[in-house]
């Protein structure tokens, strides 16, 4: 039961946060969809070790690589584009 609730909360983070950046918002919207897309990465890696889905495990790892990337570039770094 917690890991379907767990599946939920991070299909609709996703969700959300995907659409955040498919819209192209403001710079600082779009590095709060990162942090949002860090979450549910997070509760997707939680997932897959409930439920013994390593392969959803690794690919969250990297995803979550890959959104920390977007947060330092979208709300830290403060060079020229």
């Amino acid at each position: 039961m917690m890991d379907e609730i767990l599946r939920w909360v991070a299909t609709a983070g996703t969700i959300g946060a995907g659409l955040v950046l498919a819209a192209r918002a403001r710079p600082r919207i779009t590095g709060w969809a990162f942090v949002v897309l860090s979450a549910a990465s997070i509760i997707w890696i939680i997932v897959g070790y409930l439920t013994a889905e390593y392969a959803l495990m690794v690919q969250n790892v990297v995803v979550t690589l890959i959104n920390l990337f977007g947060i330092y570039r979208w709300l830290i770094w403060k060079g020229k584009v």
